[in-house]
């Protein structure tokens, strides 16, 4: 047991390290435009920019524990492991509320503050950020397929397919992960259908838009 514990203390630091850093190069990174005058930006915007980054950071730290917790066999190691991620996720959540009340105009905010509520399972506060990110710029294809998977979280198949079809027209790569959604929330209801939805109607629909887009391009990893 304890040689279990010594396993997972190890494996949590190496999430938290190697996630650590605010302003990570990666896909959901905040990046600044480039300047075009010697003014500097105004304070607001530099906290908000820093808010941001914090909460990407701690997205990335709770995707992290949310793998480990997926990878593990014993029952106690993913305990511990999803409790982590819930903290970060939760972190993440504050950090972009705070972004996105600095900068009302940041879609990107507004986007992953409806990615840390999903992931806590606050589907309405998600869906309620995924739609002021949509107000600030309507083709934005990652805050439509977010907003696809929270409809299927909340077992609204119709409106998940409608954003899967709207994306499929800007982005193939995302709908494809919107798909993959689709059909994951498909093998967790196999046995177990909500009431008034005709599940074998969406796996037939899903199994068809799989074999049709199967030579698109691959998923974002974002």
């Amino acid at each position: 047991m304890a040689r279990s514990n010594t396993k997972l203390a190890w494996a949590l630091l190496w999430i938290f390290a190697t996630a650590a850093p605010a302003h990570a190069d990666g896909p959901g990174s905040y990046q600044p435009p480039a300047k075009t005058s010697n003014m500097k930006p105004a304070l607001a915007e530099e906290q908000a920019i820093e808010a941001y980054n914090l909460g990407y950071a701690a997205i990335q730290r709770a995707d992290h524990a949310t793998a480990l917790a997926d990878a593990s066999s014993d029952a106690k190691e993913k305990r511990q492991s999803q409790r982590a991620a819930s903290e970060q996720y939760e972190q993440a959540r504050r950090h972009f509320e705070k972004a996105v009340r600095l900068d009302a105009y940041l879609h990107e905010g507004f986007t992953y503050l409806g990615y840390a509520n999903r992931k806590l399972g606050r589907y309405s506060q998600a869906l309620e950020a995924y739609q002021q990110a949509l107000a600030l710029n309507p083709d934005y294809s990652y805050a439509i397929e977010y907003q696809g998977q929270a409809y299927l979280g909340l077992n609204r198949i119709d409106e998940a397919r409608f954003n899967y079809l709207r994306l499929y027209a800007l982005n193939k790569g995302q709908a494809r992960k919107l798909l993959q959604a689709m059909q994951s929330w498909l093998n967790a209801h196999k046995d177990s259908a909500p009431r008034d939805i005709d599940i074998n109607s969406f796996a037939t629909w899903v199994a068809q838009r799989m074999e049709l887009t199967r030579n698109d391009p691959p998923a974002s990893p974002w």
